[in-house]
C-alpha cells in the first residue's frame, strides 16, 4: 500500500534535521570559543558534578596555601624574637660568673647590674615583638601587649594561654607561634567557677555594676541587674530566674558563660543588649545578637587566694612538689603538696622562717615571693625534675623575666648566694627557651611539607579538571567542518524537495 507524503511532513522533517544540525554546529563553536566541554548543565551532568567538586577542592587547598604562605612570617619572626632573648641569657650567664671571680667587687657588680637591666630591656622588647600589628606572644589576645612594666610586681604577662592557629589542611591546624605563658612568663589560668567574684574578671578589671536586657528566641524579654560584690552564681541566678527560656551555665571551657535558648516558636534573635550607658553585659562576655545559643568570651578570671590548685592552668592543675627557696645566708625547702588553696601555698612560703613574703602578683595570674631583707634577693627554685616553683611563676623554667630580674636583684644588693642560686635558674629558663625554639622550628617544618604536598595536589587535580571539562579543539574543529557540510547539504536537498505548485495552494 502506497501512503502519500505531505508537504508538511516534509518541511517538519526538513526543519528539524536544520534545527538539530545547527544546534549541533552552535555548540561546537562554543565549545571551541570557551575551551571547555560543558558549557550548560545538560552538556553533561555527571561529568559537570566531578567538575563543580574538582574545583571546590582546588579552590580549598588554594586557601590553605594562602594561609601558610601570609602566616610564616609569624613563625620565622617569633623565633627571632625568641633568639635574641636567648643571647641574653647567655650574657646573663655570662654576667653571673664574672661576679663571682675572686676579684670582683661590689663596684663591679653594680655595673654588671646596669648591663643587665639593658639586657632585661631588650628581652622585652622582644617580647613585644609584632607583626601585622598582631603581638606575637600573647596567645589569642593579639592586639594586647603581651608584657608590661609593674611597679609592685616588675614585668607581668598580659596575654592568655590559648595558641593562635589557622587551618592547614582539612581537620589540621598549627599555632603561629606560641604564648609567652610557655616559655616567658606563667599564666596560672584558673577556671571561672560559680564562686568566682565579678571583681576578679577580665585580669582584675572587673564587671562594673549595672543592667542589661535579654531577649529570648520567642521574643520575651526580662532586665537583668548586676549589683557590686557579687559572684558569677549571683549572675547565673538572676538569668535562669528571670522567666525566660534561657538558661545561664558556666561553658565547657570554663572560662566564659553560656547562654542556652530553648524557645519552640522562634520568632527572633537571642539578644543580649545594655540598659542605659553601662557595659555590664559587655564585661560579663554576653553582649550580642544571635541567632541560637551565645557563647560568651573568655572572661579571663584572676586568681584569689580561695583559688584551688585543681582548678589552675583551665582545670588540670598544677602536679605539687617542694621548692628551694635562696634567701641570702638563709636557705630552706617548702614543701607543698599538701596544699589545695593558693592561699595554703603562700601561708607555708611565709610561715617557713626564711625571711621573705609570698603573694599574687598584680595581675593575678601568678604569685610572687621578695625577701624582707634590703641586702639579698629570694631566690625560687624547683628540686630535681620537679616544676612547682616554674608552674607558680617563682622562678626557672619559662619564667625568663623572674629570672633576670633576680639576678639583677642580686647584682645590685651584692649577694652572692643569690647570683650563685640564679645559675640554676638561668640553665633551666635557656632550655625551656630551646626548647620553645625547637617547637617553632618543627611547625615552620611542617608548613613547608605541607605546601609542597598542596602544591602537587593543586597540580594533579587541575589536570584532572582539565581531562573533565576541557573540550579537544582538534576534534572539535573536524565536528565544526562535518556539521558545516552537512547542514550545506540538508539546505539543498531542502531546496530541491520542497518546491511549490499551484496545486499547493488550491488544496
Amino acid at each position: 500500500m502506497v501512503q502519500r507524503v505531505t508537504n508538511q511532513a516534509m518541511q517538519a522533517t526538513s526543519l528539524q534535521n536544520i534545527f538539530r544540525i545547527t544546534e549541533g554546529l552552535f555548540k561546537a563553536n562554543e565549545r571551541v570559543a570557551t575551551g571547555k566541554r560543558i558549557n550548560t548543565l545538560s552538556d553533561d551532568p555527571t561529568a559537570l558534578r566531578d567538575s563543580l567538586s574538582l574545583k571546590n577542592s582546588i579552590s580549598q587547598v588554594s586557601q590553605f596555601r594562602r594561609n601558610i604562605e601570609n602566616n610564616t612570617v609569624f613563625l620565622q619572626n617569633a623565633d627571632t624574637a625568641l633568639n635574641s632573648i636567648g643571647l641574653g641569657l647567655v650574657r646573663a650567664r655570662e654576667l653571673s660568673l664574672g661576679a663571682l671571680a675572686g676579684t670582683d667587687s661590689a663596684e663591679s657588680r653594680q655595673f654588671a647590674a646596669i648591663e643587665l637591666r639593658n639586657i632585661i630591656d631588650q628581652a622585652l622588647q622582644s617580647a613585644n615583638s609584632k607583626v601585622k600589628n598582631n603581638f606575637l606572644f600573647s596567645g589569642t589576645e593579639s592586639r594586647t601587649q603581651p608584657f608590661s612594666v609593674s611597679a609592685a610586681s616588675g614585668i607581668v604577662y598580659l596575654g592568655n594561654s590559648e595558641r593562635f592557629e589557622i587551618q592547614i589542611a582539612n581537620s589540621s591546624s598549627v599555632p603561629l607561634t606560641l604564648p609567652g605563658s610557655e616559655m616567658l612568663a606563667t599564666d596560672l589560668d584558673p577556671l571561672l567557677t560559680g564562686t568566682t567574684q565579678l571583681s576578679d574578671l577580665n585580669a582584675g578589671a572587673g564587671v562594673p555594676p549595672g543592667s542589661f536586657s535579654i531577649t529570648d528566641r520567642a521574643g520575651n524579654s526580662a532586665n537583668i541587674t548586676v549589683a557590686a560584690g557579687a559572684n558569677i552564681n549571683t549572675v547565673i541566678g538572676a538569668i535562669n530566674a528571670a522567666g525566660l527560656s534561657i538558661t545561664a551555665s558556666i561553658n565547657a571551657q570554663g572560662n566564659g558563660l553560656v547562654l542556652t535558648d530553648s524557645s519552640t516558636t522562634l520568632t527572633g534573635s537571642l539578644t543580649v543588649a545594655e540598659l542605659g550607658n553601662g557595659n555590664t553585659a559587655q564585661a560579663l562576655g554576653i553582649e550580642g545578637r544571635v541567632d541560637g545559643n551565645l557563647q560568651g568570651r573568655n572572661v579571663d578570671p584572676r586568681v584569689s587566694g580561695n583559688t584551688l590548685v585543681s582548678d589552675l592552668n583551665g582545670g588540670q592543675g598544677i602536679n605539687l612538689g617542694s621548692i628551694n627557696i635562696v634567701n641570702g645566708a638563709t636557705s630552706g625547702t617548702v614543701n607543698l603538696t599538701s596544699a589545695s588553696t593558693l592561699n595554703d601555698v603562700l601561708a607555708a612560703i611565709n610561715g617557713a622562717g626564711l625571711n621573705v613574703t609570698a603573694s599574687i602578683n598584680s595581675r593575678g595570674n601568678a604569685l610572687q615571693v621578695n625577701s624582707n631583707s634590703p641586702n639579698s634577693a629570694a631566690i625560687v627554685r624547683d628540686i630535681g625534675t620537679g616544676k612547682t616553683a616554674e608552674a607558680f611563676g617563682l622562678g626557672g623554667g619559662r619564667n625568663v623575666f623572674v629570672v633576670l630580674s633576680k639576678l639583677k636583684e642580686a647584682l645590685e644588693k651584692d649577694d652572692s648566694f643569690g647570683i650563685i642560686a640564679s645559675l640554676d635558674a638561668l640553665k633551666t629558663t635557656q632550655a625551656q627557651l630551646n626548647n620553645a625554639r625547637a617547637e617553632l622550628g618543627s611547625i615552620q617544618r611542617r608548613l613547608e611539607t605541607t605546601e609542597i604536598i598542596h602544591e602537587s595536589d593543586t597540580v594533579t587535580q587541575t589536570e584532572q579538571l582539565s581531562t573533565v571539562e576541557d573540550a579537544d579543539i582538534t576534534a572539535e574543529a573536524s565536528r565544526i567542518a562535518q556539521l558545516d557540510f552537512a547542514l550545506r547539504a540538508t539546505l539543498n536537498t531542502s531546496a530541491r524537495i520542497l518546491q511549490p505548485s499551484l496545486l499547493d495552494f488550491l488544496r
